[in-house]
C-alpha cells in the first residue's frame, strides 16, 4: 500500500468516526411551543421531543423572560411512556418574549444542551 493510499484510508476512517460521533448526541425533533413561534395564548407547559432516550436525573428545562429573569418552573420530567420526551409545567405567563433553555444526558452518557425563543402576544 502506498503512502497516498494509507493517508486516504486514514482520512476516510476519521470522517466515518466523526459522522458517528456527531450522530451520538441528543437533538430536539420537536418542541411545544415551537421555536420562534408567536402564541395568541400562553402555553401551560414546555414539551421537548428528542431523537434519543433521556436520563431523567440529568434533564432540565429553564424558562427566562424578556428581562433574562428566570420564571420559576417545577422540575422537568421525562415521560415514563416515552423516554425521548421531557416536559415542565409553566405558570401563567404575561405577554412577551421567552427563552427556553434545556440540558440533558442520554442513556449512553452524551450530554446535550440548547435553547430557543417563543413569544406570547
Amino acid at each position: 500500500m502506498t503512502t497516498k493510499n494509507i493517508i486516504v484510508a486514514i482520512a476516510l476512517g476519521l470522517g466515518s468516526l466523526t459522522a458517528t460521533l456527531a450522530q451520538a448526541h441528543a437533538k430536539i425533533e420537536a418542541s411545544e411551543p415551537k421555536a420562534d413561534s408567536e402564541l395568541a395564548a400562553a402555553p401551560t407547559s414546555v414539551r421537548l421531543h428528542f431523537n434519543e432516550k433521556l436520563e431523567p436525573a440529568f434533564s432540565k428545562i429553564e424558562l427566562l423572560d424578556a428581562k433574562n429573569s428566570p420564571v420559576k418552573l417545577p422540575k422537568a420530567v421525562v415521560d415514563s411512556k416515552d423516554a425521548k420526551v421531557m416536559s415542565a409545567q409553566v405558570p401563567a405567563l404575561t405577554p412577551g418574549q421567552y427563552l427556553v433553555r434545556w440540558s440533558t444526558m442520554t442513556h449512553d452518557g452524551h450530554k446535550a444542551k440548547g435553547e430557543y425563543h417563543f413569544k406570547v402576544k
